[in-house]
Order: C-alpha cells, then structure tokens, then sequence
C-alpha cells in the first residue's frame, strides 16, 4: 500500500517537470525564429505516453493492494468477530449454521451441548428457533426500518413472563426473538446480509438476569384486597348469642390463615369486613387456586341455619396504590351487586370472576325495596320527562316493567313514554289492548328514533330488566343523558350503565317482582288498573316458569299485591298461550336435541316463520331441563347476522358464569348471550369449548 501512495506522488511530479521543460523549449524556439510548434507536439505526446504508462502501472498496483487490504481486513474482522464476547452465527437461507464464533461454542459446551458441524440446523440447538425462523424469512424482503417503526414495542414484564416461562410464544419484533438453552434466555437479534447468498447473522444476548430481575419487579408489586362477610347480620341472628363472639373469631381466623398462605397480611377494619394486602405472585396464586376460600367458609357450623358467604375484591396493576384501592372498591361494588358471594380480580383493563356457583337466598325484608321507592319518587319528581325501556326484543318481563314505572311516571303528572321497537308474539296481546285503551295516549310507545328526538336536557331515562347498554332497546338514548336509573334482577357485569340510582337484586325472580314491590312504598296516589296490573303479573309468570323457578315468599308476595290489584289470572294465562306454529317448533327444538358431556343439551330453533324465535328458543330451554339428567340446556336462534343462545339449568350448574365468558350473562340459572357474524354451527362449538375449560378449571 505504501509502494501505491509513492506511485501517486511521483508521476505528477514527473508530469510537472516534462510540461515545464517543453514550454521552456517552446519559447527559446520562438525566441530563435524556428519551429515552436515542434516542441508543443514532443511534450503533448510524451505527457501522452507517460499517462497510458502511468495507467497501466497504477491499476495493477491498485488491485493487488485492494486484494491485500481486503486480505488483512477479512482477517482482522474474523479474528475479532471469533473473539466477540457474544455468541454470533452465520445462518443460510435454510436455517443451516454455516460459520461461528467462539462464544458460540463456548455457550454449547457450558451446556453440555455437542459439538456440531457447520451445517447443522439452528433449530438443532434451539428447538423454539423453528417458530421464528419461517416468519423471518417471510419478512427478509420487506424494508428493515419500516417492519422495526410499525412494530409495537412489547411490554417488558409481559416479555420478561413469556420469555422464561415459555420463549417460544414471545416475538418482540421482526428481528429480536427469545431462544432458550439450558435454564438460560437468550434475546437473538437476526439480521438480513446483503448479498445473493441470502445470509442472516445472529446476535445471542443473555437476558435470563434482566428478565428475571423484571419478573421479580411485577411479582413484587402491591396489590389491595377486600372481604366483606355477605351475611353476617342473618349469622349472627340464626346463632346463640354466647356463640357470637366464636363465631365471628372462626371466620377471622379461616380468612387471615388463607391469606397468609400467600404472604398476605389481613387487617380487621370493621366485624364483617377485612383489608388485605399482599403482592401480585401472592394474587396470581390464590386466582390459581380459583379462592377456595369462599367454599371453605361454608363448612363453619356453630349452630347458623345459612352458610357462611363471602365477597372478595382485588385491585391491581394500578399506578399506585391509591389507583389499586379505588379498583378495589369497584370490584366490590359488583361482587356485592352480583349477589355476593363470590371473589373478583379488577385491572385497568378487564375483570375476573370467581365463585358465584350457588343460588343465592332473597332477603326476608323490604326495607331496600323501600329506600329505593323513595329515591325514585325524588328523582322523577324533579324532571321534565321520563322515558323507560327494556332489553331489545322484549319479553314479557321487560315490558311488564316498563308499564310499571310508566304507571310510577304518570301519577306524578310526568310526560311518561316506553322505547319500544319490536314487538313479541307473547307481548302483542297485551300491546294491542294497550294501543286501543283511550285512556292511554298515543305517545305511550316510541320506537328509537322518535325518542332520540323528543328527549330535553331535564329528562329521566330509568332502564329496567337489564344493566347493559348494548342490550337496551335505544343505546344512543342513554348517551344522552347521565341521569339513569337500573332496575334489573340479573347480575352485573362490567360494562354496566354507570346510573345515579341503581337497584340490582341478582336473587328477585323477575324485574316485575321488583317493581311490584317499589309500587308499594312509592305514595297512595299510585295505583295500577286491570291491565297494568296484569302486564306486570305476566313478566312474573313468565320468569319464573308459572312460579317453579326462583321464587321466594316475596314472588308471591308481588304476585298477591298484582291480584289484588284487580289482575285476572284467566285473562293473563290465556294471552300467554302459544300458537300452532311455536308451539310445533318448540317441539323440533326439543327433539332435535343432543346430549354434550352427559348433562348439556344443546339444539337449535329455526326462526324461520316464527314471529318470535328468541322466546320460543328460551322456551324450548326451559322445556330441555325436564329431560331428567340434563344439568343445562342451550338453544340456538340464528337472526339475521346474530345467533342469540337462551341457556337454562334448574340447580346444578350456573349458566351466568358460562355465557358472562361469551360476553353475555344474565342470572344464574336463566342467562343468555348473543353473537355476531357467526354460524349456529360455530357459535355450538365456542359454548362447547367454554364448558370444556370451565369444568376443567373448576369454574362450575
């Protein structure tokens, strides 16, 4: 290279002085009067020659010290690469290992691994290495930076979590993947080499310590806990009072040993209720564990006629702990709205149910149903307008309700309407006599549209038989206004309507049961006729299967209330029958049955001709469990784009907990869910694997 660079310094030189000695040529011929342009000619053709010479010389010098350098770079470049601190590989097209340094070895050999030849597999010594490389090759083509930019960055905990638990379900981004070797993480940075060969090289980091640093960070992670004893006032009252002060130290004593069991530190804040607090390895386990304390609470006996019950609420993945107490309080709320008991886990992001296997028991008083009637003859008294509605596709519960509070809206001389779009078989009879009574107005019943446009800023939306949104016959309506009230009989679920007045009773057999009973309490002036009444004692009769399901003495109590009234029951049993054509397809549906899991039923009902398919499918539910062994039954509409499920079960099994998966939910033993773009075929299959890994779990 040194003999290149003088080369270059002396032609030019060379060059400089043969120009100058022929210009001096040049001149002393013009300045003896002879030939001047002869001298012009020598020096032009011997600069001339001495550049095709010069030419020749320089690029032979050139290449062989470009073969030189290129020689002693390659050298220099392998011998550093071979003493890299990294494991490094060059890999083929077809995942072959085709060169390596000796860290790489070196990693082999900690390991116990074999030796191997150039061309054997990466996937060899990293099985997970198969998972990425296909992917990788499909992406080689597409531009590096681009695919890095549009790539989400991955959370590190959740990395750090699949990465030593399981790498080969981690994919950062195109080019970074986790390989496991031994109990060791290795991040692998593959990179595309340009050249025809279609080489990639590979970048081995060992992230086990970062990555169980971050793993031991999130598991160290507060997280707040609350227990409240469901029914400690009905314990106390079923126990002798010597027995009380055992009692209460039993069910202290059963919590803060459970909880110790996974670091857990519970502190008494009042007789029936507990703080808790512990970390989220010490959360992971006891979800694991599915709170086996709610059943084990159960077996205290000291002479209390009612089990033992407990709510138990978990916040976490808060930003601080201020954030995971108010998550807390929130899962609190919807245990407690639920029913009680059973234990729910709340994040930012989603909810996780546990327990809430059993039917629960009503309260014997009706004081809630009292403070309730009041807070709603406040809130109606103070607006403008009050609009109800039910669900979409109402029964006969939904629009019993609606006249009930309808009735409530217009003894007090309010401007009362019922959204109603569709109108069902078994609810047309009571329409009809409601649409030809004078004594009704015409604007009684709207359909979305025309409520949407009659709602002012001081009006009252009061939705009953249901807590969802997206169930409602008007969702847009509830948007426009934060004044809402929920009147509802199912569980609660965590897309609930936020309302200023909520009254969920999980264990009333109906939403007209309650009702019925607010009716009561909400002034003297309020009293249903005939055909209110009657409405009202339809959505009973229906809900609870002609007073076979779910009813309690406060049903008949309602049901009593209804008679007296003046409700017909002949009039009411007659508009409630079927005709030829439901009746014979409820029929089909029921025989058309298979038995899933010895003890699921599941069918489907063809809507086409009926006016009503989704009443007839949950009637032909309902029919499914007088087949004896049958736990629970699932009937299938398919309408439109949508497959509505009607799921029913007597005792054994809680359907709530099997359609709330689905995204549906409903009550325990009568819950229903509905799916979007899917066939009955498939929408059979997700109920299907649901059970499957419910049971499996222990989940029912």
């Amino acid at each position: 290279m040194r003999d290149l660079f003088r080369s270059l310094m002396k032609w030019p030189i060379c060059f400089l002085a043969w120009v100058l000695v022929g210009t001096g040529v040049f001149f002393a011929l013009n300045a003896a009067g002879q030939k001047g342009w002869i001298a012009v000619a020598v020096t032009a053709g011997g600069v001339l020659l001495m550049t095709l010479v010069w030419f020749v010389l320089l690029k032979k010098h050139m290449a062989d010290s470009v073969a030189q350098l290129s020689t002693e770079t390659s050298t220099g470049l392998e011998e550093r690469m071979m003493q890299l601190a990294n494991p490094y590989a060059l890999i083929g097209e077809n995942g072959k290992i085709v060169w390596r340094n000796e860290a790489f070895d070196q990693m082999l050999d900690d390991y116990g691994t074999d030796q191997m030849v150039l061309t054997d597999k990466l996937g060899d010594i990293f099985p997970d290495a198969e998972r990425f490389w296909s992917r990788w090759l499909e992406q080689e083509a597409k531009d590096a930076k681009e695919a890095n930019e549009n790539e989400a960055e991955p959370q590190p905990e959740a990395v750090a979590k699949a990465a030593l638990a399981a790498p080969d379900e981690v994919n950062e981004t195109p080019y970074r993947h986790y390989l496991s070797l031994g109990d060791r993480v290795y991040a692998a940075d593959v990179r595309r080499v340009e050249s025809e060969a279609g080489f990639a090289t590979l970048m081995l980091s060992d992230e086990t310590e970062h990555l169980q640093t971050l793993i031991q960070l999130r598991d160290e992670k507060n997280v707040s806990g609350l227990c409240y004893v469901d029914n400690f006032e009905e314990l106390l009252k079923s126990t002798e009072t010597e027995q009380h002060s055992l009692l209460s130290a039993i069910i202290e004593q059963r919590i803060t040993k459970y909880f110790q069991k996974y670091n857990g530190i519970t502190c008494k804040t009042e007789r029936d209720r507990f703080y808790i607090s512990m970390d989220a390895k010490g959360l992971r386990s006891v979800t694991a564990d599915r709170f086996s304390l709610l059943s084990d609470v159960k077996t205290i006996k000291l002479g209390n006629t009612t089990p033992v019950t407990l709510s138990i609420a978990f916040g976490c993945d808060g930003e601080n702990y201020d954030e995971n107490m108010d998550l807390a309080r929130t899962a609190m709320d919807l245990a407690l709205a639920r029913g009680g008991d059973q234990a729910i886990v709340k994040n930012p992001e989603e909810v996780e149910y546990f327990g809430g296997k059993a039917l629960g028991e009503a309260a014997l008083t009706r004081v809630k149903a009292r403070v309730k009637a009041q807070a709603m003859r406040e809130l109606m008294a103070g607006k403008d307008q009050i609009f109800v509605m039910g669900h979409n596709f109402a029964d006969n519960d939904s629009f019993g309700a609606s006249v009930a509070v309808y009735r409530m809206a217009v003894s007090l001389h309010k401007e009362a309407h019922i959204v109603l779009n569709n109108v069902s078989f078994s609810v047309r009879p009571l329409f009809e006599r409601f649409e030809t009574d004078p004594d009704y107005p015409r604007e009684m019943f709207l359909k979305s549209a025309d409520a949407e446009k009659r709602i002012r800023d001081n009006a009252l939306v009061i939705l009953v038989d249901t807590s969802r949104a997206v169930m409602s016959d008007c969702p847009a309506l509830l948007e426009k206004t934060d004044q809402i009230v929920v009147i509802d009989h199912h569980r609660q679920a965590s897309d609930s309507v936020t309302a200023i007045l909520s009254y969920v009773e999980p264990y009333a057999s109906s939403a007209c049961e309650m009702l019925a009973e607010i009716m009561q309490y909400f002034g003297e002036e309020l009293e249903p006729n005939a055909l209110e009444a009657e409405s009202i004692y339809s959505g009973i009769i229906v809900d609870t299967n002609n007073f076979a399901d779910r009813t309690s003495a406060r049903t008949f109590e309602a049901a009593a209330y209804l008679k007296r009234c003046g409700a017909d029951l002949v009039k009411v049993k007659k508009l409630l029958r079927e005709n030829y054509t439901e009746y014979r397809a409820k029929a089909d549906t029921t025989c058309r049955a298979e038995i899933f899991m010895d003890g699921y039923a599941f069918s489907e009902c063809d809507a086409e001709g009926l006016d009503s398919p989704t009443i007839v499918g949950a009637q032909a539910a309902n029919e499914l469990l007088n087949i004896s062994g049958i736990k629970a039954s699932f009937v299938f509409t398919k309408l439109k784009d949508t497959v509505f499920v009607s799921a029913r079960s007597i005792d054994e099994v809680n359907v709530q907990l099997i359609c709330e998966r689905l995204g549906g939910g409903g009550h325990l033993s009568v819950a229903g869910v509905q799916m979007k773009d899917v066939s009955v075929e498939e929408a059979m299959d997700r109920v299907k694997e649901t059970i499957k890994l419910m049971v499996k779990e222990g989940a029912i």
